[in-house]
This record gives C-alpha cells, structure tokens and sequence, in this order.
C-alpha cells in the first residue's frame, strides 16, 4: 500500500530538512516536481484537478505535488461577514492543508525568490531556515493582500483578506459594542459609528450585515435599544456595486433599499484622502468622526525576486495567456488574484474574486497535467457564473448568468453555492450545525450567551448532523 505523505514537519524532523535541501538524495530520478505556491482557492483547485489527471503518474513516483504556504488552513471568504458577526465560528471557515492537499507534501513557509534559470524557488520556512525547492511546472496561486494605498490606512483602519487583519477587526467590533452597552447613550452613540470604505460586494455586504448585527444584540444588550449606529459607506463610483453591468437595475435598487431601512448612509463620488486616529478626511474637504475605518477599497500583489521581468499591467499581475501561462517563462503558471487572465468573451481582465480563481486554478492544473502528460493545451473559456452577496438574513442579492435575484431566493442560492466550494466536507458540516443553531434557537452561537444554552441547542444541531459529519 502506498502512503503519501501529508505534510513535511520542518520544526522537530530532521530528515525532512534534508529532503528539501539536497532533493536528489531521497527522490526518485526522474520525478516530475509540481509546486503550487499558496494555500487559497488558485492552489486547491489547480491540485485537485492535477490528482485527477495524474493520481497513476503520482502513485508510481514519477510525479510529486508540493505545496509552499505558512498556513495551517484554508481561509474561506465567503463566510467572512457572518464569522465577524457571530453566526459562523472562525474554526468552521478553516480548512486543515493537510486534509485539503493529501497527496501533496506542504512545505510551511514563504517563497522570496523564483530563479526561472535554474527553475527553483527559495523559501523562508516558519522555523527560521531556508531552503531550495526546485520545479519542472509552478502555479503562482499567491493571491492578494489588502491595499493601504491610503495615507495613515496601515496605522488606524482596519481590513479583512488576512488573517490577522480579520482577526483585529472583529475583536474591535465586538470591544466597541460591549464598551457601548456599559456607557451612557451619547458615548454610546460615539462609540457606534462606523465608516466602511469601498462599495463592492464586500464594502455593502460588510455594511448590512453589521448593522443587523447590532440590531440583533439589542436584544443582549437593552441598554442599547434606543442607540442607533452611525454607518457610512464611502463610495468613489456613482452607484453601489460597480462591478456590475449597467442592466442590473433591480440588484441595486434593492440593496440601495435595504441598506437604507438599515439607516446606512451611503456617500457617493466621494474618496478618502487621509485616516487618522479620530476619523476619516473626505475628498470633498469633509471630515467623518469615527471610532472604526474598515477598508475593502482594493488588492495589492506582491512582486517576488526573479519576478521582475515578467509582463505586468497597472495594478501589477502578472499577465498570463490563454493557457494561462506566463508569458514567455517555460513551466510557469498563474491563476487567482495575483495574475491577469483574459476573459475569453469581453477580452477583458477576469474579475479578482474566488469564484474566477476556482475556476483558473482548476483549468491551470488541467493544462498543469496535459503538460506533463505531453498532451496539447487547452484554453480558458469559463465565461463566468454570477455574483452574489448577502445584506443579513434572508437579504440575499446575486445574479446567475444575467438573471437577476433578491432576497431570500438570492440569499438561499448564495448559502448553497458556498457549501459547494468549501474545500473541506468535515469542516461545512461543522459550519452548517452553525447554521441550525440560529434558526433553532434565533440567536447567535459565537455572541456572548449564557454556556448552558448553546450547550442545549448544539448538541441538538450537531446530533441532527452527526451521521454526515463524521463522514
């Protein structure tokens, strides 16, 4: 029986230190070596669809998978508004690597060099070493990080795409409310107002779906009952969602509408100049006193050593064919938020979202193969889904190949949608048990309530999931 091993512990064995420091002394001659650099949608999608191709090439030695990343999980977006409110623990939107990527060898750390010469990467591993990890075919799945782009943005906003980052965010979310409840009601007020940059999908789904959740913690807290939050969601565009189509009328006119029964106040035309400590200085010359700037204005790439010679656009991906090759680098692959890929109907770049890098990733790891396999290359013609978003409970709002969508059909069609790519099975029926906590007992699992409670109600949910869980 052939065991494949899941992960290198670079920290307490040393042989595995030797392995990636002098490959040839443990591999077989000849093994074709996959790297997948990163651990988001790009990697998983592109690894998956490699196994499937080459699961008898790998089971015969003569291909190896790894994977360069210095997480422990996966991090799933979709959830990320209801994991900062309370409904989805942060532990149930983490997939284990060593689950997701079984097959593959994960090596914990970060790449910083690329030398396309000598077709190798060098890695700042967690434990403080390095190493050489050579490549016949590489993904540049890297993905994004958040913009600063902002001045005095890094120092007192706060942002989401990394973990930490998610991580300060909630806390200062939940700190602000709980200060509120204990103080009177003008400090309260104070406290309560909130400027939220960027009116995309995540700026306005963030925006409504906070303000539910302080509207559901009344409830928690009575002494917040007649406080009502200051929201502000500062739009440089004309209309919310500029990301979609001028014929989507009814999705924005719809949020527009639900966000003002929220009490939403939505600045448009309008850009942040500055962030200081005390608010934030509008492009109009105003000024928005706030205790909380969060920030979902944009991405930025990282450009890793022996990378600077690779075709760029403006907002610095690397340019890929419609193989999604890299351009003129032999064995080098892109997909996700780090490269630019034609859409193969509009000729213009794919949007940088997860469903796109899904759908890269898996089409790069298809070509990955054909490559290997001496097979013809195919090109990218995944002309997309849809979009969606969720404004709180049962406000859905999405569009699947132009057909438009609200409330709760849209709400519904996003929660399936998102069960489906979860990368982890164990892990989405631990976030649906989730999920059946709050329509059994109509409050939220991860808020402050009393242990004895949501011991009840989970045991429930999870006795309910348990035969497909533990599957």
């Amino acid at each position: 029986m052939i065991r494949f091993p899941h992960e290198i512990d670079l920290i307490s064995e040393s042989s595995s230190i030797l392995f990636l420091t002098s490959n040839s002394s443990i591999m077989k001659n000849g093994t074709t070596q996959i790297v997948l650099i990163g651990g988001g949608y790009a990697s998983v999608w592109a690894y998956r669809a490699i196994v499937n191709e080459l699961l008898i090439e790998m089971i015969a030695g003569k291909v190896q998978i790894r994977i360069i990343c210095p997480d422990d999980f996966h991090f799933f977006h979709g959830w990320t508004a209801e994991s900062l409110m309370g409904i989805v623990g942060d532990h149930n939107r983490m997939s284990p690597l060593s689950e997701v990527f079984k097959y593959a060898e994960i090596i914990k750390g970060r790449v910083v060099r690329i030398n396309t010469r000598c077709r190798n990467v060098r890695v700042d591993l967690n434990n403080g070493t390095g190493s050489i990890v050579p490549y016949d075919q590489i993904l540049l799945g890297m993905g994004s990080s958040d913009s600063d782009s902002i001045v005095g943005l890094s120092e007192y906003a706060y942002q989401l795409k990394s973990q930490n980052a998610y991580d300060q965010t909630k806390s200062r979310i939940n700190n602000l409310i709980r200060l509120a409840a204990e103080s009177d009601c003008q400090t309260a007020q104070k406290l309560l107002r909130f400027v939220i940059a960027g009116c995309g999908f995540t700026g306005v789904e963030v925006a409504a779906n906070l303000a539910e959740f302080i509207n559901a913690l009344k409830k928690q807290y009575p002494s917040l009952c007649n406080i009502r939050p200051s929201i502000y969601l500062i739009n440089s565009k004309e209309e919310l969602l500029p990301g979609l189509g001028r014929n989507f009328r009814r999705i924005r006119q719809y949020a527009d509408k639900t966000l003002l029964q929220y009490g939403i106040k939505v600045l448009n035309q309008l850009k942040i100049n500055r962030i200081s400590d005390k608010g934030a200085y509008l492009s109009d010359g105003s000024f928005i006193e706030s205790e909380m700037i969060i920030s979902t204005i944009g991405q930025t790439r990282l450009v890793l050593d022996g990378t600077e010679n690779m075709e760029r656009d403006s907002e610095k991906r690397i340019i890929t064919n419609s193989f999604l090759q890299v351009n003129h680098h032999r064995g080098i692959w892109g997909a996700g938020d780090s490269v630019q890929v034609m859409h193969p109907g509009t000729m213009s770049p794919c949007p940088s979202n997860a469903l796109w890098a899904v759908k890269q990733g898996e089409h790069a790891g298809k070509n990955i193969a054909r490559a290997v396999l001496n097979q013809s290359l195919k090109p990218f013609t995944y002309k997309g889904l849809g979009q969606c978003a969720s404004l709180g409970i049962g406000k859905g709002i999405g569009e699947l190949h132009g057909i438009q969508f609200t409330g709760w059909l849209a709400w519904i069609i996003r929660w399936f949608f998102f069960q489906y790519f979860m990368p982890s099975k164990k892990v989405m029926w631990r976030e649906i048990s989730d999920w059946f906590y709050l329509f059994i007992s109509g409050k939220r699992k991860y808020v402050n309530i009393p242990e004895n409670e949501i011991g009840i109600i989970s045991k429930i949910s999870i006795n309910l999931l348990k035969p497909l869980y533990e599957n």
